[in-house]
């Protein structure tokens, strides 16, 4: 469903010049005739991109300030505040930013950053922090996670990659070795080159994946086992103290066909399983360590890069030029050489993705160019009404905004951002408190603080870092929360500190119709209509609190609010 946008007037958008992504989503839509989308509305934007970089709603201030600004490098100014600055030798960094905390959330997500750690939660998390921060090249980033060793994980954060793939079923090491081995073979395939190699993990791909994907029909278990040997000295020991965490350690002979999987069918103890790269087969050079070999060929290999930028487009775009982002079937990615029929080339644009995996690369695979490439882009700034004569069939050549709803996270923090209701998680095993849930480490900060927002959350689709994936698929259940929750009910009231304090108990008194214009703006990023100002003042002229309160529970239970 999409919102009921207000067609306040827009800022005419410049035409980008030089910006590759609209060079190809343009000309493609021309070609087949795929109608487009007008520019979003300023308020259209300035929430999106606020939401999309920063995980938060612009405050009503900046709202209005940016509604005044007649500066037609407006946008491209805003998106550069979003950005907060690279840290100078001999200054402090800037605590908190925004920025840093929604995307050290995002990679807490795919990296699992949860309970199973413990201690090392918090290690991890401040490794990305400070990987983010630092504008850590990203191919630099994954390296040093995947090589990572240590002797606790308490200390060492990047080596909570690794340890977080340790399996813990079974009768002991022996039986558990390969198992792990596997999983990060598994893990660092998929989040890096965007191939799932579940399926064959248990079975050759034949017979099995002709329906699913091309590439994997053709791979074999023994493949796959190859891939984990880069592993196969690499010991992930499980130490218990007040609470547990892990040595990794290259200390162990190899990857051993003979033990028994807890996971899996027995291995087959015949086959060849030297260290082999499943994309070139290539093997570890003379005298190298296996799993930096294993970095080398992962970041090197273009589908590093191209699997990068199309997971940081899906996140930014609503869906991927490859959708999904960890469903790449490799035999279908070249329009010049197309797979047989039925089949189809994956890509929705093929040349788009390379020409953003060559320029990923040939600028150091820095993740803070790639996001400003995208959200600078006309494409990204496009409404999300549908124009006349739009299918469904139409979505994936982002001629228009793909609307979608909040994160779970996002969802809460815009709710309580909205009455300007303070907030304060503990954050576990750390003597530090988050001021949001996009600050928070885990979601067990949480569970441990406030369950009954927890269970929202997980209502809400929040991942769990462990079996849940993150979700934003809408649900009714969401809307009898939002509409009844007790939870919600609560937050959205006149409380000491909030906004909605401020805005009725303060000196000098404000106006009803400057109120109803400043929880517009809060929520929803732009000044109510005239006949919305009406409704609004009437009803805080006959209720005052009580109406102030209804107010602002109209207005998060409004699409537009939800979704953007």
């Amino acid at each position: 469903m999409l919102p009921v946008l207000l067609l306040l007037a827009a800022v005419s958008l410049p035409a980008a010049e030089g910006n590759l992504i609209d060079r190809h989503i343009f000309a493609k839509a021309e070609r087949d005739g795929v109608p487009v989308a007008g520019p979003a509305t300023d308020a259209e934007f300035l929430r999106r991109v606020y939401l999309d970089l920063t995980g938060r709603l612009p405050d009503a201030a900046e709202a209005r300030r940016f509604a005044n600004d007649n500066d037609p490098g407006k946008r491209e100014k805003a998106i550069d505040k979003l950005f907060p600055a690279l840290p100078v030798s001999g200054m402090r960094s800037v605590d908190q930013a925004p920025f840093l905390d929604r995307w050290t959330y995002f990679f807490s997500d795919l990296f699992r950053n949860g309970q199973l750690l413990q201690e090392g939660i918090n290690t991890f998390y401040d490794y990305i922090y400070k990987s983010l921060t630092l504008n850590v090249p990203y191919d630099e980033f994954v390296r040093d996670m995947v090589t990572a060793s240590t002797v606790s994980t308490w200390t060492d954060g990047a080596a909570n990659f690794v340890a977080r793939s340790h399996v813990f079923e079974g009768d002991g090491y022996q039986m558990n070795h390969e198992d792990t081995a596997d999983e990060i073979a598994i893990n660092t395939t998929k989040l890096f080159l965007g191939v799932n190699l579940e399926c064959i993990s248990c079975h050759d791909g034949r017979n099995h994946l002709e329906k699913v994907n091309l590439w994997l029909t053709a791979r074999k278990r023994a493949e796959m086992w190859r891939q984990a040997s880069f592993f196969g000295k690499t010991f992930v020991d499980p130490s218990y103290g007040r609470f547990p965490h892990f040595q990794v350690k290259d200390t162990r002979k190899g990857y051993d066909l003979t033990t028994r999987s807890s996971l899996r069918p027995p291995r087959n103890p015949k086959m060849d399983v030297t260290p082999t790269f499943l994309l070139t087969g290539e093997r570890p050079r003379d005298g190298e360590n296996w799993r930096q070999a294993y970095a080398r060929m992962l970041t090197e290999h273009p589908q590093f890069a191209r699997a990068a930028v199309n997971l940081v487009w899906a996140e930014l775009m609503g869906r991927g030029i490859v959708d999904g982002p960890f469903e790449f079937d490799l035999a279908r990615q070249d329009p010049k050489n197309p797979p047989p029929a039925p089949w189809t080339v994956q890509p929705s644009h093929p040349e788009l993705l390379e020409e953003l995996a060559a320029d990923f690369r040939a600028h150091n695979h820095d993740l803070r160019r790639l996001m400003k490439l995208i959200v600078s882009s006309r494409a990204y700034q496009l409404s999300g009404r549908a124009p006349k004569g739009w299918k469904a069939t139409h979505d994936s050549y982002f001629a228009r905004r793909v609307v979608r709803r909040m994160s779970a996270e996002q969802a809460w923090d815009a709710v309580a951002q909205t009455v300007g209701a303070p907030q304060s998680f503990k954050v576990s095993y750390a003597d530090k408190k988050a001021a949001s849930i996009t600050q928070t480490r885990s979601p067990q900060d949480i569970d441990k603080t406030d369950k009954p927002l927890f269970r929202v959350l997980q209502s809400f689709g929040q991942c769990d870092r462990y079996a849940i994936e993150a979700s934003r698929k809408p649900t009714m259940v969401q809307a009898a929360i939002l509409m009844n929750d007790q939870v919600v009910r609560e937050r959205l009231k006149v409380n000491k500190g909030n906004r909605l304090e401020a805005l009725l108990r303060g000196e000098p008194a404000k106006a009803n119709g400057e109120i109803v214009e400043e929880l517009y703006l809060a929520a929803l990023s732009r000044l109510p209509s005239a006949e919305e100002k009406k409704a609004g003042v009437e009803l805080l002229g006959e209720y005052r609190e009580a109406g102030a309160e209804d107010l602002v529970w109209v207005l998060v239970n409004r699409l537009d609010f939800l979704f953007y």
